[in-house]
């Protein structure tokens, strides 16, 4: 009964095995979002301040329209909405990585305790299987002690 009790905590140690191979590789995942969605915001950034560099050099010398004020202005307020998107896009996603390293904390944790369990129970199963093999041994030696001497009669006992 213990090895079977041993056999099924194994196979509960297993399962939380492959849920922490799970949930490390949803937590390296969410990194390497987190690593993407930083280079987004800092290539919009730099691309956005090369058009701003670029929109205000072509203008360097020449007569200003209203019109074209509006227009690098409706321009510069898109790029920044963009950025604003990007950074919450970021931080949904640095949440999302934080998810992923709490849940992979909690499966190590329960791999933890289910090798432990299965540990205390290996040792129980080794303690019982001594304890027995030396019961057997002594029974076969007290039989043989038996087989050896000569009968008694239930009175000379």
């Amino acid at each position: 009964m213990i090895a079977r009790l041993r056999d099924l905590r194994r196979h509960g140690e297993q399962r939380a095995n492959e849920a922490v191979i799970s949930r490390y590789a949803a937590a390296q995942r969410a990194a390497g979002a987190v690593r993407e969605a930083a280079a987004a915001v800092s290539e919009h950034l730099q691309h956005t301040a090369d058009a701003e560099d670029a929109a205000f050099a072509s203008l360097v010398g020449q007569p200003v329209k209203a019109a074209s004020l509006h227009r690098l202005q409706g321009q510069f307020e898109r790029a920044a909405r963009q950025t604003e998107k990007l950074r919450e896009n970021e931080k949904m996603v640095g949440l999302t990585e934080q998810r992923s390293k709490a849940e992979l904390s909690a499966a190590r944790s329960d791999h933890r305790a289910s090798m432990k369990a299965v540990t205390k129970l290996d040792g129980l199963l080794q303690h019982l299987t001594r304890r027995t093999a030396r019961r057997s041994l002594a029974l076969a030696e007290l039989s043989e002690e038996d087989e050896r001497s000569p009968l008694r009669l239930p009175t000379e006992r």
